[in-house]
């Protein structure tokens, strides 16, 4: 018989004036593995608190492993026995293995520490949990995997019943993402629940007993394990699919081409990509994206091979001679990374026109013109003052808008879809077509394909720096990540 570990039942959460959890009802069950896919991230932040800590909410009442630990009449504020893994480490960089998972933990109340049996204990603790992590390593130096390991270990020793897990599609290559997934599904034999978050339906179907999906502040369907396959969602999220026009002519024009290319992280790289096309560049390990954007860049030289940019040899000094070859980069956080939050919509889209028109001053007539063009795509957000007050898909947006209007010959897109719900990936995804349909050859390098597929023609599958694999569109279908 299934035990109910965690019920909300019919939560509202209402502060200044705004709803961020709406009549929530959710139930996991002790040793179950369940799966959440937001439709928007409004109360995504809100949830996991919910869960982690009982603060006061507006309605309703949560039950966490078989008590009433927060109610709308009374709240004490206190914890419950659940972890969060997420992006963001929660271990402390400058010590130990063995000191972040013993030492530093509720409880723990020695005065004198004995290293030796410390390590001993721990050393036993991982290997009886089937985590395979140096102990002596200093959590600065832990891959992303070894990290998200080293804390599903320190909440198994705390007594964790529930373990969240954020979009670890996020941080985690494909092949870290598949490993700890598997660690996951033997920590669930244990009776250990899975709360497992993510931005693509098709990772969590992957893993998940059960499936949430998450809209503004409440769950509006819950799929069950023979509902959770691509045609029971689709309803939900057809409206986000962009197709490809069917009046879009391909080119077999080549814009971007890497000839045996090797780095410290590219083995013979090489690959030919053509003005208008769409390619997908799945890192299974997590480190090409940097060294590709760093010889793009000029900031990196390649020990063989070499680059042509249509054709021509391409070598660039600075990242200016990237600018000017018509090179644009969109970073994996391009909000944070490109734009002036402190000054205007206009003044942040036209960045860098006057380099793009080889003008020192450029007359005013130009930027009019600009603002006749995209005043009816953009709208109201055009008028900001300081693009800071904008919503989040309002930022993203305008980094694509400045991309539309520079018009560049290869785009280079790092992660583009790690963050954001479906509204969010709907957005980029449309306003990429639009960027293809001009020309520009796009690039995509991602750790994890997420709705990457989506608009992608072909996909090069990269383990050890080096193609292992390569997809036409027409295959896409046969793929099962």
């Amino acid at each position: 018989m299934k035990r109910e570990l965690l019920c909300i039942d019919h939560v509202s959460l209402i502060k200044n004036g705004e709803t961020w959890l709406d009549n929530l009802n959710f139930q996991m069950f002790a040793g179950e593995i369940m799966g959440l896919v937001s439709q928007s991230n409004k109360g995504h932040d809100q949830l996991i608190d919910l869960i982690c800590y009982n603060r006061p909410i507006s309605f309703g009442r949560v039950w966490y492993n078989g008590r009433i630990v927060n109610r709308y009449s009374f709240s004490d504020n206190s914890s419950n026995r659940v972890a969060v893994i997420e992006q963001q480490s929660h271990l402390v960089e400058d010590l130990s293995v063995a000191d972040n998972v013993f030492v530093l933990r509720e409880g723990f109340k020695k005065y004198l520490i004995q290293e030796r049996v410390l390590r001993e204990q721990a050393e036993r603790f991982f290997a009886e949990n089937g985590i395979s992590v140096s102990l002596h390593k200093r959590v600065f130096a832990l891959t992303p995997l070894e990290r998200s390991l080293v804390e599903l270990g320190k909440a198994l020793l705390m007594g964790c019943r529930l373990l969240i897990v954020d979009n670890p599609g996020n941080f985690l290559s494909q092949t870290e993402l598949n490993e700890f997934q598997h660690r996951l599904r033997e920590v669930k034999k244990q009776g250990i629940s899975v709360l497992y978050i993510g931005n693509h339906h098709q990772e969590v179907f992957r893993i998940a007993d059960r499936t949430s999906l998450f809209s503004n502040g409440r769950i509006i369907k819950v799929f069950e394990q023979d509902e959770m396959t691509d045609e029971k969602m689709a309803p939900y999220i057809t409206e986000w699919f962009v197709p490809k026009a069917k009046n879009e002519q391909e080119t077999s024009e080549g814009a971007l081409h890497f000839h045996h290319v090797c780095t410290e992280n590219l083995d013979h790289l090489r690959f030919n990509l053509h003005r208008g096309e769409c390619l997908t560049l799945l890192d299974m390990d997590n480190r090409i994206a940097g060294d590709i954007l760093d010889l793009l860049t000029g900031a990196l030289r390649g020990t063989s091979g070499w680059i042509t940019l249509e054709h021509q040899h391409y070598q660039p000094q600075t990242i200016g001679d990237c600018l000017d070859a018509g090179i644009a980069i969109i970073p994996k956080n391009p909000v944070e990374n490109l734009l002036f939050e402190h000054r205007s919509y206009m003044e942040n889209l036209t960045f860098f026109v006057d380099r793009k028109l080889k003008k020192t001053i450029v007359p005013e007539k130009i930027y009019r013109s600009i603002r006749r063009e995209f005043a009816p795509v953009i709208g109201p957000a055009l008028d900001e003052a300081s693009v800071e007050n904008l919503p989040f898909i309002e930022k993203l947006a305008l980094v694509y808008y400045r991309m539309q209007l520079l018009n560049p010959r290869v785009l280079v897109c790092v992660q583009p879809l790690a963050r954001g719900d479906m509204f969010v990936r709907m957005k980029i995804l449309t306003l990429l077509r639009q960027i293809l349909k001009m020309g520009t050859a796009v690039l995509i390098i991602t750790a994890n394909i997420s709705d990457t597929l989506e608009i992608s023609d072909r996909l090069m599958v990269i383990e050890h720096g080096r193609c292992a694999a390569s997809y036409d569109k027409t295959e896409f279908g046969k793929l099962d990540w």
